[in-house]
This record gives C-alpha cells, sequence and structure tokens, in this order.
C-alpha cells in the first residue's frame, strides 16, 4: 500500500472505493456504457464511477468514451461535428436514450459518490475550450470529482485554471516502453503536477508507479475485468477502475 500522505493536495476520498469503468454498465440492456444508467447502478453499488467525456460542435461536453458515433450508437461520424440537440435522434446501444450531457451526469450522481472524469483530446483539439467547457459544467457542484487524462495539456490547464479539483494523469504503454517515453513521462509529470497517477493494470508493477506510491501518492489502474488482474491489482495500486465480473463478482 502507499505510504503516509503529507501533501497539502490530499484527497483521501480518491482511493475510498473502486471505480466502475463507464459505470457499472452491461453491453445490450439499458445500463450501455457511459449513460446516467450505468453511473447510477455504480453508485446505487457502493462505487465510484468513472466516464468520458468530449465536445460537440456547439461544444456541450457530452458523455461519450468514442470520437465516433458508429460502435455506441445508430450514428456515424465524428461527434465533434455534430450539435447536442442533432446527437439526441441517436439513442446510445439498447439503452433507449440519447448521449447525456456531462451537467445531466452531475445533476444524477448529485454528491453520493465521487466521480473520475476522462477527458478526451486529440492533437487538433483546442485545449483552452474543451477544458473551460468542462469547468463550466462543474459551476454550483459541491460533489467530488477529479478530472483526469492522456494529455498532460489537460491535467495542466486544470493546474493553472482550477487547482481545487483533483487531477490525475492517464499512463498506457506509449508512456512507459521506452527510454525516451519514461523521460517524457517524467516531464510530463513535472509540468501537470497530477495528484494521482492512473496506470493501465497490464502494466503493472513498474518502477515509476512503485516510486510514485513509496512517495505517498496514489496510484489507480485501469480497466481490471478479470481475477487475475484484480490479484495483480490489490497488490500494486491503490484503487480499481474496473468492469464486471471483477470487483462485483460473477454473479453481479
Amino acid at each position: 500500500m502507499a505510504g503516509p500522505k503529507n501533501s497539502d493536495r490530499d484527497f483521501p476520498w480518491l482511493t475510498a472505493q473502486d471505480v466502475a469503468h463507464r459505470g457499472l454498465f452491461r453491453a445490450g440492456t439499458p445500463a450501455e456504457e457511459n449513460t446516467l444508467a450505468a453511473v447510477g447502478a455504480a453508485i446505487d453499488a457502493g462505487y465510484a464511477a468513472e466516464i468520458d467525456v468530449r465536445t460537440t460542435a456547439d461544444d456541450i461536453v457530452v458523455v461519450f468514451h468514442d470520437d465516433d458515433l458508429t460502435r455506441m450508437t445508430d450514428g456515424e461520424g465524428t461527434v465533434s461535428l455534430w450539435g447536442f440537440q442533432q446527437l439526441k435522434k441517436y439513442t446510445v446501444g439498447k439503452s433507449g436514450h440519447p448521449i447525456p450531457s456531462l451537467p445531466d451526469m452531475l445533476d444524477l450522481v448529485d454528491n453520493r459518490k465521487p466521480l473520475f472524469i476522462e477527458i478526451k483530446s486529440s492533437k487538433q483539439t483546442n485545449i483552452q475550450k474543451l477544458c473551460a467547457g468542462v469547468r463550466h459544467s462543474f459551476e454550483g457542484y459541491r460533489g467530488d470529482v477529479a478530472i483526469m487524462s492522456f494529455d498532460p495539456r489537460v491535467v495542466r490547464w486544470f493546474r493553472d485554471y482550477m487547482p481545487k479539483y483533483a487531477r490525475g494523469l492517464v499512463i498506457g504503454r506509449e508512456f512507459l516502453l521506452g527510454v525516451r517515453s519514461r523521460l517524457a513521462l517524467s516531464f510530463a509529470v513535472k509540468k501537470c503536477q497530477p495528484d494521482f497517477i492512473a496506470c493501465d493494470v497490464n502494466l503493472l508493477p513498474n518502477t515509476f508507479c512503485t516510486k510514485w506510491r513509496s512517495r505517498g501518492k496514489p496510484v489507480l489502474t485501469w480497466t481490471v475485468r478479470t481475477n487475475q488482474m484484480e490479484d495483480i491489482a490489490r497488490q500494486h495500486a491503490d484503487a480499481l477502475i474496473f468492469e464486471a465480473p471483477a470487483v462485483v463478482g460473477e454473479d453481479s
């Protein structure tokens, strides 16, 4: 386990419970990934929830993982090229409901459990506009919220402009599989100063995360889907970002 925390930026709720990846979803049911039903199910079961957000053509922040509509809706094309009202024509999988906005999701969560918001971006993304849109969605919300991203520019924006929120850097293979990428990771961490790291479970254990935890800083790990992954994650991380049947069991 991580050592004692001594930072002024102490968010004990980050690791108080495991985190349901895209909500406690079941594909092909009303509780599809990143839907109000899936996140509601996670909260009702006592877990925190992780969701993905991106922006529409009219700069509305919506809860949706993919850049493209094809996999999860009966629509086609890039999410960022559609207006929010246009997107409402399409339902998410078998949920029977359209893509929710981030304010809709915050209304549902209503301070009951922590919400981890992964902000999706690309090289072409206007980071200022994206992050400002997410920030605007938080106005008036008093619950525990953490933002996280693969993009250090996003994490740094929140360090600079919204420092009161917990922020995390998501790391995958591209960050840890070479000397140059590890140096880039160290540079990114120095610049954006994350409060936690969210590491691909397939990369655990690794020296970066071990050193991070030795300084009393939390590591979350994703996406934990099997008992074997869960065993590794319990040893080398402080909270799990999971999908059933991991954590909840085969019959849940």
